[in-house]
């Protein structure tokens, strides 16, 4: 600031003044030498009445230069204020502009760097898929093997080149189309039992009559190995077809019946040929379902010495409800992983398979029970989220089961409230009976229980009306296209509102962004899960 600033003021102060008080002070001068005139010295009448309208009008005029001095003044004020409240007004929306400002270029430098990671992100992904494309663009052309993947949505993803002549359609007509517009009717009846309940995380082997392609008419063995991703979701199924002459007599003495006459027997060792990755990362094994899985010479013992010396690893995904009023505000989908030798993880794509075929669900089954107890026995009093058990078919259609889960809480002394099983939609349909006895037998000691992959086979609620549920979890492959498809959301909204109705609270699986996030929360959809929400994590 000039240091002649405040003397500048001052000045200008004191003339307003002078100005102000000058006219008043001649006036009153004036009136004081009328008066002494008036009084002091002899003058007529007529001059004593000059003076006294001079007088008067000096009276006047002091009051109207008071009076106009005054009415200045007030309206300098007004104005003086009026500036001031203006200059405040302006200077707090500078500050908020400012503010505003720092905001976006903040929210700028975070899209920026946010940008920088997923375009790292899709040019890696764009690598893989590319090296991927070009590894399976091999194994099409040179692969002696009929064999396709089919994706959750029951979609061609890969096909051999010796399955396109198997079919006698071209490749345009296999990739990217459905499952059952490549197949012939007769054929795509026959596999398409199996096909579901791979898809549903169970590996089988049917040894079918499919229609002859070479006039043999002979009977054929088809494998179906699940494919999963990271999060240990279905994500697809590997469908190999051998004619049963070609298997030999070895395949032959793998089929699920001999290995349920004798479950304990060392299985037969055979080489594996291949195992690469789809565009997706999953492993595929171009072999049958024992070693070739998992390169284990007694894999039924290995998974029953995990199960006796603690050698699965427990991981939770977060359920999160979307209303401040829900009840419960968290739950945990338990997942389970199996330690190796070198106690590296073994994905569930690769022993779950095995398990099943071995009948080895149930004690699976049972120690992640066991486990969910125990966890919740450690929390004490502290709050827990409720914890989510999936469900193997071969535990819902085991009578004892139930028995044991009511022996576990008893002895556990916790509430039954704390654990919900989830039970798949497709096993519900298929034992529709196992699956309601199971969940009249626990409701009494207060057992939650979620129907998972709902909407994936169709919408119907048959069956639905027939079990005590609490939750129903809406199948992923809806809720990743409604984005994209108003068909999907409205599928949602339907879902969401024959439940609201029926009581039943809905879950969105697989949600993977903030756009799919404000859609279900528009739909009013009860919770979420998926990787956009959190994703799985040691438990």
């Amino acid at each position: 600031m000039n240091p002649s600033t405040p003397t500048r003021r001052k000045t200008l102060k004191l003339g307003s003044l002078l100005r102000v008080l000058l006219p008043s002070l001649f006036t009153l001068i004036l009136i004081v030498m009328l008066v002494v005139t008036m009084f002091f010295t002899d003058f007529d009448w007529q001059w004593v009445t000059f003076l006294t309208g001079i007088l008067f009008a000096a009276v006047l005029s002091l009051i109207s230069s008071s009076w106009k001095n005054s009415w200045r003044m007030a309206r300098r004020t007004a104005e003086a204020a009026h500036f001031k409240q203006r200059l405040g007004a302006e200077s707090e929306q500078h500050r908020a502009a400012r503010e505003q400002l720092e905001r976006e270029l903040a929210l700028h430098q975070q899209d920026r760097t946010r940008l920088a990671r997923e375009t790292e992100a899709h040019r890696l992904a764009d690598e893989g898929r590319l090296a991927a494309a070009g590894l399976l663009g091999t194994l099409e052309q040179h692969l002696d093997e009929i064999a396709f993947i089919v994706d959750r949505d029951r979609r061609y993803r890969f096909h051999t080149k010796r399955f396109r002549s198997w079919t006698g359609a071209p490749s345009a007509q296999i990739s990217g189309k459905t499952f059952e517009e490549a197949l012939s009717q007769a054929d795509a009846e026959a596999l398409r039992p199996k096909l579901l309940d791979a898809l549903d995380g169970r590996a089988g082997r049917a040894e079918l009559t499919l229609a002859p392609r070479d006039g043999s008419g002979d009977s054929t063995r088809v494998d179906f190995l699940p494919q999963r991703d990271a999060a240990g979701k279905v994500s697809g199924v590997l469908v190999l077809i051998r004619a049963a002459r070609e298997a030999g007599a070895a395949a032959a003495a793998q089929t699920p019946a001999a290995i349920e006459a004798a479950p304990a027997a060392e299985p037969a060792r055979v080489s594996a040929e291949f195992v690469v990755s789809d565009e997706s990362g999953n492993a595929v094994y171009l072999s049958s379902l024992t070693e070739e899985l998992s390169g284990w010479g007694n894999p039924r013992e290995r998974i029953l010495q995990a199960i006796q010396n603690n050698g699965f690893n427990l991981y939770a995904q977060d359920i999160v409800a979307l209303r401040a009023e829900a009840n419960p505000r968290l739950m945990h989908e338990l997942l389970i992983r199996m330690s190796d030798e070198e106690q590296n993880l073994v994905p569930p794509g690769t022993f779950l398979p095995i398990a099943e075929r071995y009948g080895m669900m149930p004690d699976i089954d049972r120690f992640v029970v066991m486990k969910a107890v125990a966890a919740r026995v450690a929390a004490g009093t502290s709050a827990m989220p409720v914890l989510c058990i999936n469900l193997a078919r071969a535990s819902i259609e085991d009578p004892s089961f139930p028995e044991f889960v009511a022996r576990a809480l008893q002895e556990s002394g916790i509430a039954g409230g704390d654990l919900c099983f989830e039970i798949s939609d497709n096993d519900a349909i298929t034992c529709l009976s196992h699956a309601s006895r199971l969940a009249y037998e626990l409701k009494p000691l207060g057992c939650r229980f979620s129907l998972d992959g709902f909407g994936r086979l169709g919408v119907g609620f048959d069956h639905i009306k027939k079990m005590p549920l609490d939750f129903l979890k809406i199948d992923g492959s809806i809720i990743l296209q409604i984005e994209r498809l108003p068909e999907a959301l409205a599928k949602v909204r339907a879902i969401q509102r024959v439940c609201k109705v029926i009581g039943i609270r809905t879950i969105a699986e697989m949600v993977e962004s903030d756009e799919s996030l404000e859609k279900l929360r528009a739909v009013e959809v009860d919770y979420v899960q998926g990787f956009g929400i959190a994703k799985p994590r040691p438990f």
